[in-house]
C-alpha cells in the first residue's frame, strides 16, 4: 500500500496526493540507460528549426501490468482504489517510458 494525503481544494473537494517513497525504496532501478544531457544537445547543434512535444500525458498512458497495480493500492473513504496506468512519482517511470 502506498501513502496518501488528502489536500482539499478551493472548491471544498479533495485531491488525492499519493505518496510512492516508500514503494520506490521497495523498487529496484531499472538499468536502462538515459540519454545524457550532453549527446541531446549535440544530436540539436546545427539545426535551424527545433520542436519540442510535451509528453506529460504520455505516462498516462502506458498500462500498469496487472500484478503489480495492487502496489499502487489506496484507501480512501469513498473505497480503495488503484492505478491501472502509470502514475508519474515511480522510480523506474522515466526509463519505462522511454523504452515504449
Amino acid at each position: 500500500m502506498v501513502s496518501k494525503v488528502p489536500v482539499p481544494k478551493k472548491d471544498g473537494k479533495v485531491r488525492m496526493c499519493i505518496d510512492f517513497r516508500n514503494l520506490n525504496k521497495a523498487s529496484q532501478k531499472d538499468d536502462f540507460p538515459l540519454p545524457h544531457i550532453d549527446v541531446l544537445i549535440d544530436h540539436t547543434a546545427g539545426h535551424e528549426m527545433l520542436s519540442m512535444l510535451d509528453d506529460l500525458s504520455g505516462y498516462n498512458q502506458i498500462k500498469m501490468a496487472e500484478e503489480d497495480r495492487e502496489k499502487t493500492a489506496f484507501i480512501t473513504p469513498w473505497g480503495t482504489f488503484c492505478y491501472v496506468v502509470m502514475p508519474l512519482g515511480f522510480k523506474n517511470a522515466g526509463a519505462t517510458y522511454l523504452t515504449r
